[in-house]
């Protein structure tokens, strides 16, 4: 029987880094996850408790925001479990304990029971590195075999223990290990000890973070160490129930065993897994087959090559200009900046296929060339649900339009396709497009905070865009930066052949006539000039920009660092948002109640204007009849592929402002301070946490890797996740890791409501949120919603319009107040020079 392992969480956001340490030892425990809540002080002092404590042979007490020294409601029983203990473990019982290993605030609770003190550093360290120094104790227990060997231990604490063993019962603790870096009191400060005679252990750094070392083999020790007693302490259990000298603890585990296996089934932790909503999803299906019978569709596909010499970011430009004429409003998610290698453009003829959802409507809204609908929700889990049945495309086959001999078609079945596709992603090759048609929108910060992490949203004002806003399209065209391959698709019932094989060859023809694309040939421009999109004046525009207020700002950040000193967070992302007021009317006097082409054609102008002095690799341009979201991302929240069950995360934290007096080597002794790393090694430990949560293999391939940005240098760290668990698909883990950690920090559940009260409980909207596809082929790809603008108001009217631009920046222990000024003002330039002189 494999060791039984009841890990209590407090929230924490490292705890599954834990779990996936702890799964990857020689002894192969089986680990149950329980938020620490859920053990109430009600239960552990019930009759309950015996039947758990006989059923692990470990009890480990993770890490969580908080201090030990007050009740807090995360920490549910924790206080009790002690007590508990002690008293199964005297009198009458006498017990035999369970192993117990403390993390952090595990390490805390033990030596606090054992009559040392907890008192606050001096200075925080969060996301520190220190080198242990190992008592000669400590190598023969929890340190054997690494003697000799530097010992590097991630911190995230805020508070101490006082080792203290001059009183009476004190001496019980044998100290195992210091830090080398003294307090400034000149202290050493304990981070690993054991108890003289009973199996507990602890230690006050984070074991499993990516850049402590040796984790592994000191877990190894605890249970090597612990193997004769857990032999023994199973050996007295069997006694227990097979004779009667201790008939009443026989009784409260026998007769309480399966209420503690219905107990632990609804408070154990899992991740959220979609599921069609098939209460709702016929009727939309109906709805769906009314408009365009699309039960069985045909996915058509056309290639073309564009000449060498060609720009492919200007045939971006002009292809969204051009095929606007005969599709209408369109989305555009553009790699405007390496990384990035393709581009992906979604149409649809008359009004796109739409669904939106305010916070806390009980409905979503799906509008299409039909009259609106409304689908009735008990919860955001709904709305996603119904997304997941929307992306739910029986695909046929695949047409290849002039694929085959004399230009004929050649046909494939989906399937196919899909394995076509997959081949070359393994096989290294990035030749195949990512999105085939599907959904393209943005996630409010608002919508991730309730969907990920199932926090209540108090905001003093009421949502001015959609929390969810997402288009679904049956035409797309995909560009490939690199090789110059074009992909036109559409997706439409077979009964429509010709009219959806004109629309790819009016497409086709579009691209002939591009400006670039004729002087990348030879040929000189076409005598009707550009398209009407194109055409936008640069005159000024009466309106004002209202800046934050630095005053406030700086106050937001000396409350930040109070709630860093008393161990209720590592980081918090301490944001603002700069006003941009638009008055004047855009409406075109064309009584069009949906979106005015003057209004199209303003924000393209601005897209444009962002894209040329502030490019990056996950741009974004998004329009509706309620906003436009225009975008110059450089960071990727989470891309996936479901066929080969991965997906990849590349989180952003360390900014240096990007001048001509700056160089690379300048940009990169300051991103290689210890306070920079520690902030992006937080989020990189949480993310890990995340995701292994969904994926059996979780890896950081690039940590903190700088790289260059037209205004910025920045600190970017790539965590890959693969072998996706069963059931769970890159759907499962955007919603699962919402909001982006980048933009909370850690832990990310406790540091989400800290930053409402700091930022006024105002809604941050769009910003901080994530846009991106959801792919009928099994993909996705999103990035976070920062150097970003979006409009509010003044749809087709002579009433002012809004645009809104977020920036903020991680705070912690180290952070300087006036460099975090001066470092949000840096992200926010970007964007913000598109709307100046305008």
């Amino acid at each position: 029987m494999n060791l039984q392992v009841l890990l209590i969480d407090s929230y924490d956001s490292f705890t599954f880094n834990l779990v996936t340490l702890f799964r990857d030892l020689s002894v192969h425990p089986e680990i149950t996850v329980v938020p620490s809540a859920h053990l109430t002080p009600a239960y552990v002092s019930s009759h309950l408790f015996p039947a758990l404590l006989a059923k692990f042979d470990v009890i480990v007490i993770g890490p969580g925001p908080g201090t030990p020294l007050q009740e807090d409601p995360d920490m549910g029983g924790i206080p009790h479990i002690w007590h508990a203990i002690d008293k199964y473990s005297t009198g009458s019982y006498r017990w035999v304990p369970p192993v117990v290993f403390g993390v952090c605030l595990g390490f805390q609770w033990i030596l606090l029971r054992h009559g040392h003190p907890v008192v606050r550093l001096p200075r925080p360290r969060h996301g520190l590195i220190s080198i242990l120094d190992v008592t000669e104790e400590g190598k023969h227990d929890l340190f054997a075999g690494l003697d000799g060997k530097e010992i590097e231990c991630v911190r995230y604490h805020s508070l101490y223990v006082q080792y203290d063993n001059k009183f009476a019962g004190n001496e019980d603790i044998v100290p195992l290990a210091w830090s080398l870096d003294e307090n400034e009191e000149g202290e050493k400060v304990l981070m690993a000890a054991r108890h003289k005679v009973r199996p507990y252990w602890a230690v006050q750094y984070h074991p499993e973070s990516v850049c402590s070392k040796y984790g592994a083999e000191i877990l190894e020790n605890v249970f090597r160490i612990s193997e004769e007693h857990t032999r023994l302490r199973r050996q007295w259990i069997n006694r227990v129930l097979e004779q009667d000298h201790l008939p009443l603890l026989k009784a409260s585990i026998l007769e309480r065993q399966d209420d503690l296996e219905s107990y632990l089934r609804d408070r154990q932790h899992r991740c959220k897994v979609l599921h069609k909503w098939p209460h709702q999803s016929a009727k939309r299906l109906e709805a769906r087959d009314q408009q365009a019978n699309l039960a069985t569709p045909t996915l058509f596909q056309y290639i073309i090559d564009l000449p060498e010499n060609v720009n492919v970011s200007k045939v971006v430009t002009e292809l969204c200009e051009q095929v606007f004429e005969i599709s209408g409003v369109f989305s555009l998610l553009e790699s405007a900046a390496a990384p990035g290698s393709w581009s992906y453009m979604g149409f649809n003829e008359n009004i796109p296929h739409r669904f939106t959802y305010y916070i806390p409507d009980p409905f979503l809204t799906e509008i299409s060339t039909l009259q609106p609908q409304a689908w009735t929700v008990d919860s955001i889990d709904d709305v996603w649900e119904l997304l997941a049945s929307v992306m739910d495309v029986n695909i046929s086959q695949v047409i290849q339009v002039g694929c085959g001999p004399n230009n004929t078609d050649t046909r494939i079945s989906f399937d196919q396709m899909k394995e076509i596709v997959k081949k070359s992603r393994e096989n290294g090759y990035d030749a195949w497009p990512s999105f085939f048609g599907g959904l393209i929108g943005y996630v409010s910060y608002e919508a991730g905070v309730v969907a990920g992490l199932n926090v209540h949203v108090d905001q003093e004002s009421p949502a001015e865009v959609p929390d969810i806003d997402m288009s679904f399209y049956t035409r797309s065209i995909a560009v490939n930066h690199k090789t110059r391959r074009v992909f036109i698709h559409t997706f439409e019932d077979q009964n429509f052949v010709t009219i959806y094989r004109s629309w790819i060859l009016r497409v086709a023809e579009c691209m002939e006539m591009l400006p670039e694309v004729r002087r990348a040939k030879g040929y000189p421009p076409k005598e009707r000039g550009s398209a009407p999109l194109a055409k936008f004046s640069d005159k000024k525009v009466p309106g004002e920009i209202r800046l934050p207020d630095k005053d406030e700002y700086l106050t937001k950040i000396d409350r930040a660092k109070e709630y860093l000193a008393s161990g209720d967070s590592y980081e918090l992302c301490v944001t603002d948002q700069t006003v941009i007021i638009e008055k004047g009317s855009l409406h075109d006097g064309s009584g069009d109640s949906n979106i005015s082409f003057k209004e199209m054609r303003s924000d393209w102008a601005f897209y444009k204007r962002m894209k040329a002095t502030n490019p990056a690799p996950y741009s974004c341009f998004f329009r509706s009849k309620k906003s436009a979201l225009i975008g110059m991302s450089p960071e990727r929240f989470l891309r996936w592929d479901n066929n080969l069950g991965e997906c990849e995360l590349r989180p952003i934290k360390g900014t240096v402002k990007r001048t001509s007096k700056t160089t690379l080597e300048e940009a990169i002794a300051k991103l290689k301070t210890p306070k920079e790393q520690a902030e992006n090694l937080m989020i990189v430990d949480l993310i890990r946490h995340d995701v292994s949560q969904y994926c059996e293999n979780v890896e950081v391939t690039q940590l903190m890797g700088v790289e260059i940005y037209k205004t910025v240098y920045q600190l970017v760290s790539v965590i890959e996740g693969r072998n996706m668990r069963p059931g769970v698909t890159g759907a499962d883990i955007l919603r699962g890791t919402l909001p982006p950690g980048s933009m909370t920090g850690a832990p990310k559940k406790r540091s989400v409501e800290i930053l409402q009260a700091l930022e006024g409980h105002r809604r941050r909207g769009i910003y901080s949120g994530v846009s991106g596809y959801w792919d009928i082929m099994g993909h996705g790809d999103w990035s976070v919603v920062i150097r970003s603008a979006y409009s509010v108001g003044g749809q087709g009217t002579d009433v002012e319009r809004i645009w809104r631009i977020g920036a903020g920046g991680a705070i912690t222990a180290l952070s300087d107040r006036e460099e975090e000024w001066e470092e949000m003002k840096a992200k926010l330039e970007g964007a913000l020079r598109t709307f100046q002189d305008v």
